[in-house]
């Protein structure tokens, strides 16, 4: 039997949702993309501290409350995998939770610092204000709204 004409056109829609776009991603959206994955490795290192910590035999106020945010802080870093991974291929849809994310996590340094946890705070505050500028930056929209998703 034999195949059915396939125009050039449609050939290249195909491959343009197959394969990632090979273009260079930039430095701005590269920026967003090391914050958010520098986040999503906070929130995988919380959990995994947090049940060492646990099954190390110490005991919290309420092992369910652990439980439950060790579940959440999983949860979110498996959540900003995936938007990093959308960013690493220039997905549109992923500029919307990383800018979500941004916004959380710059107060929560800011906070943090207010209180007295500079180690913990300047980083998350700098990571913050690094990914929500570079997620915005003129090119990165540019390349974000190429996106065939």
């Amino acid at each position: 039997m034999p195949r059915p004409e396939v125009s050039k056109r449609e050939v290249s829609k195909r491959n343009a949702r197959d394969v990632s776009n090979p273009q260079p991603l930039g430095v701005p959206l590269l920026v967003a993309l090391v914050a958010t994955g520098v986040e999503a490795l906070g929130l995988a290192s919380s959990a995994i501290g947090l049940s060492v910590y646990k099954l190390a035999g110490h005991r919290p106020f309420d092992s369910g409350d652990l439980w439950a945010v060790v579940g959440m802080a999983a949860i979110g870093a498996i959540g900003l995998g995936l938007v990093v991974r959308g960013l690493a291929r220039a997905r549109r849809w992923s500029r919307s939770p990383t800018v979500l994310t941004q916004l959380i996590v710059l107060p929560i340094g800011v906070t943090t610092i207010a209180h007295g946890g500079e180690l913990v705070g300047v980083p998350m505050a700098v990571c913050g204000l690094a990914g929500l500028v570079a997620i915005f930056a003129p090119s990165t929209t540019h390349r974000l709204n190429e996106s065939t998703d």
